[in-house]
């Protein structure tokens, strides 16, 4: 098929080319003029969504703006078009004479351009003039004037009905709609900003919505980040619509979540032009992708209904249950959902609406607790189906309820009797029903991964708040909480036995750090405390090997298989300085993906390596460890400040890796275990004389127990993130298949497999990736996988040093080839910012 010819190409180049800048003005500023400005990534999203589908169209182009502000995104749209010679013109309106004022000075010999001071659902200031684009960035949440709409709406104006009096979105998008070009004449399109109530709200806003889905108008959802708009940071969603047939299909909308394509300079943020080009390639091709869903009217369905129940004590709860995507609410759901014989009912009909919200299409978190919760073929069930009584908010001073399970919702362990000690927000106690889910396996499960990500989903479903999700304290809405709340029900008895185990291995944990501190105050019994507690944490590092990334199992494998003694225990420093430098490589690499944030690391990290009379031109084992230690200190504090977009930022830098893979990743303890490891050899290489051999065996055997504990810290990580070496690639229908090696183990050839990515991989890098990873994480040159110069079997090299205008790079295992030379111009857009000046 012959690649289509999109004819404004060039004009979505003009948007997003650097030499574009945030608005300016010639006076100072005036709080109320910033206040209706369009900030530059908001003004491109609106230009590149009205531009990618715009084909052939007479000239001069019209657009339209119905709040036109002080006329930026207007401005750009119509610069883009008169760059590639396409004449324009323009009509705006605005409420505030000093925006317009503005405004007519940024269109001053600029194109065709009238702009007037008036209110928009009152007046139409050009009757008559058909659009061909129009942009709609008007106040999110005012409230609007039924003595000004209502006369209008009975003039004809607004046909798609009058939505929620706190929702003027919808009006001034049914006011652009109607601006249009009829579809005879070769139509139009609409871009429009709104808020999330916009997308969801019940009431006459959601009859609107339906009239415009229905009338096969709306062409696009989109998630942006939060914070582009230069006097809030409300979460904001694109919405694209056109009454072009070529454009839309009545039973068809694209959604999209660009909510982590961002960077941040400083406190501004701003979109990235791979976002915009990718925004735009969904509109052209109309085709989904990890980031992009083509998806049908129907699976937009909300269903809202009361439900209720009666506990065994004779009370009465009652909750509002929602479903999604088209699903009935019906007896079928209500025993999936709560089990058989929970005794829920509903009251009235269900009401129906369509709810545009994109973000359960692209819910990472939910799909992996789903996942997680089938493998075991346990029955999932909502806790609303289980409760003794409303939820309460628990007193920090009130007295301990047996049977109770206490949940906090920030960090921290749920807890039976009492809450836990030094957990984060407030916590939630309830009572559950003891003969069907047992409250010490609830807390319990409650403290796993996948509990913690249950929580965390019920806190962001139950919750209120635009920016923190907080839910509150009433019973109704803790009863709304424990609905969203899913958690796992295996038949009691095999609820009863986790609990026990659980709590068996939390007081064996209690004795082994009572036994910690006894050999200090005996240690003539430490000998066999160690003998008692050595038999039943018999794990030998060989079957970890076969998970872990190639370039740190080789040489582990190295170090394991070594003699002598003494050669032994050089060879596990060497696996060390690897796992170092493989650990900072992969977090360095992570936080490349957003350049302004590696830019002020990378700034630091090469400040502490003057201090400390150290440079990535030399690196050393204590190089790599200051570089994952500046660099996880940041990735935690990032996930840690509650800010959703930061953290989808995170998740996507890290391929999709769950919270809790990232956590171990980034934990401090990993970094003391380097420190730890590499404090000893200063110690033992640099200044320790003579070792006999027995001094050397005990060194080699703390070495090991070392790696023991790195191994409790980092879990199986690397078996959900794995390291590959990228091969050829193909287009699928959600995005690209791609073969790779997968490089794990201590063995080679490795095994090929085909992963789904959103972003192709380049053939031969090293990347780490889960499969069907938006974008998977392309490995930094630091560690790099070759064929030996004398050898055709794969050798891991390590970055070294800089000599000269040469790189050296190290190998850590077998064989006669343990460096080779590279040259420095070719490695040194590696070095970033962390390079002296």
């Amino acid at each position: 098929m012959a690649k289509r010819n999109w004819p404004h190409d060039g004009a979505i180049d003009y948007l997003l080319s650097d030499e574009r800048s945030e608005p300016v003005f010639s006076h100072p500023k005036d709080p109320l003029v910033e206040q209706h400005t369009t900030s530059l990534s908001l003004a491109r999203a609106l230009g590149v969504s009205l531009l990618s589908r715009l084909g052939e169209v007479s000239s001069p182009v019209h657009v339209w703006d119905p709040a036109a502000g002080t006329g930026y995104a207007g401005a750009l749209l119509v610069g883009a078009l008169t760059s590639t010679g396409t004449n324009v013109r323009f009509r705006g309106q605005d409420i505030s004479s000093m925006a317009v004022e503005a405004s007519q000075k940024r269109f001053e010999g600029l194109a065709d351009a009238e702009i007037v001071a008036v209110d928009s659902l009152q007046t139409d200031a050009f009757e008559g003039y058909a659009a061909d684009l129009a942009i709609v960035d008007a106040p999110w949440g005012l409230r609007w004037d039924p003595s000004v709409v209502q006369p209008r709406h009975d003039k004809g104006a607004f046909p798609y009905g009058l939505p929620n009096r706190g929702d003027s979105s919808w009006l001034f998008i049914s006011l652009a709609l109607a601006k249009l070009r009829s579809p005879d004449e070769g139509g139009g399109r609409v871009a429009a900003l709104v808020d999330p109530g916009a997308l969801s709200s019940g009431g006459s806003s959601a009859a609107v919505r339906k009239r415009i889905l229905e009338e096969g108008l709306l062409e696009s959802v989109t998630r942006l980040p939060d914070g582009l708009a230069p006097n809030t940071a409300l979460p904001l969603y694109l919405l694209t619509f056109s009454n072009r047939p070529q454009d839309v299909r009545r039973d068809k909308v694209l959604v999209a979540d660009l909510q982590a394509m961002f960077s941040k300079w400083g406190p501004r943020r701003s979109m990235s032009a791979e976002a915009f080009r990718e925004l735009v390639f969904g509109l052209k091709t109309r085709k989904s992708g990890p980031r992009a869903r083509l998806i049908t009217l129907r699976q937009l369905i909300r269903r809202d209904v009361w439900a209720s129940r009666a506990t065994s004590h004779g009370k009465e709860l009652s909750w509002k249950l929602t479903t999604y995507g088209d699903t009935s609410v019906d007896d079928e759901l209500l025993e999936a959902r709560y089990g058989e014989g929970a005794g829920v009912s509903l009251t009235g009909v269900p009401e129906e609406l369509l709810d545009l919200d994109p973000s359960r299409f692209f819910a990472r978190e939910a799909r992996e607790l789903h996942k997680g919760l089938e493998s075991r073929a346990w029955p999932r069930r909502r806790l609303s189906g289980f409760l003794e009584a409303a939820p309460e908010v628990a007193d920090a001073d009130g007295e301990a309820q047996a049977h109770r399970v206490f949940v906090p919702t920030g960090r921290g362990r749920s807890a039976v009797g009492a809450p836990a000690v030094g957990v984060e927000g407030r916590v939630i106690s309830v009572a559950i029903d003891a003969d069907r889910l047992d409250s010490t396996f609830l807390a319990a499960w409650l403290n796993t991964p996948e509990g913690m990500i249950s929580r965390r989903l019920a806190i962001d479903a139950a919750g209120k708040g635009a920016f923190v999700k907080a839910v509150r304290s009433d019973g109704r809405s803790l009863t709304k909480w424990a609905e969203e709340l899913t958690v796992p029900v295996p038949p009691l008895c095999v609820q009863k036995g986790i609990a026990s185990a659980d709590k068996r291995l939390r007081y064996f944990q209690s004795e082994l750090d009572s036994e910690l501190a006894n050999i200090w105050a005996k240690p003539e019994s430490a000998a066999d405390i160690v003998d008692r507690f050595e038999r039943a944490f018999d794990d030998s590092l060989e079957a970890w090997l076969d998970q872990l990334p190639y370039p740190v199992a080789s040489a582990l494998w190295t170090a394991v298989t070594v003699a002598p003694m003494g050669d032994q225990q050089e060879a596990y420093f060497h696996a060390w300085e690897g796992m170092a430098a493989f650990h900072a490589t992969v977090l360095l690499s992570a936080c490349r993906t957003d350049a302004s944030l590696s830019q002020e690391i990378e700034d630091s990290i090469r400040r502490t390596f003057h201090k400390n009379g150290l440079g990535i031109e030399r690196a050393s084992f204590k190089t790599w460890v200051i570089i994952a230690e500046k660099v996880a200190r940041e990735l935690r504090r990032v996930l840690g400040a509650d800010d959703v977009d930061d953290e989808a930022r995170v998740f996507r830098a890290f391929a999709g890796l769950s919270r809790d893979g990232i956590e171990r990743l980034t934990s401090p303890e990993v970094i003391r275990k380097f420190n730890d490891v590499n404090h000893k050899r200063n110690v033992w290489d640099g200044h320790g004389g003579f070792a006999p051999p027995e001094e050397k065996e005990r060194r080699v055997t703390e070495l090991i127990n070392d790696l023991k504990d790195l191994k409790t810290i980092i879990g199986d990580v690397w078996m959900k993130l794995r390291l590959v070496r990228a091969g050829r690639s193909k287009r699928g229908r959600d995005g690209y298949l791609q073969e790779a090696e997968v490089v794990i183990g201590t063995r080679s050839p490795f095994v090929t497999q085909e992963f789904a990515v959103g972003d192709p991989m380049i053939h031969g890098d090293l990347y780490l990736i889960r499969d069907g990873s938006e974008s998977p994480l392309p490995l930094a040159h630091f560690v790099q996988l070759r064929s030996a110069p004398r050898s055709a079997q794969f050798t891991t090299y390590f970055y070294n040093r800089t000599e000269g205008s040469n790189v050296r790079m190290v190998s850590y295992q077998h064989g006669p080839d343990g460096e080779i030379v590279d040259d420095v111009e070719a490695f040194r857009d590696q070095f970033g910012a962390l390079a002296q000046q």
